[in-house]
């Protein structure tokens, strides 16, 4: 019997990865102000940028392929999940 648990996961760490080589620069929102030079107005704008390096995304996709990869394999038939105590 196959154990699925991990193909989830697997995929969304694949599609994480991909979108880091993808778009590497995140924009984040930032934040503005109001400055009153001389007689003018000014409006102060700054925004953060979040860059995911190309390793990261790197791994990610590896992970997910792991975890897609030991989700596919099958226990052997010799194997339980019942602990059995060995008496001497």
């Amino acid at each position: 019997m196959k154990n699925k648990t991990f193909v989830i996961p697997g995929i969304l760490f694949i599609a994480l990865g991909i979108g880091g080589f993808v778009h590497p620069r995140i924009l984040m929102p930032g934040k503005q102000d109001d400055l009153q030079v001389g007689g003018q107005r000014m409006i102060v704008e700054t925004r953060r940028v979040v860059e995911i390096p190309a390793f990261l995304s790197g791994f990610l996709v590896l992970a997910g392929g792991g975890l897609i990869f030991i989700s596919g394999r099958e226990k052997p038939s010799g194997v339980s999940n019942n602990i059995r105590t060995i008496k001497k």
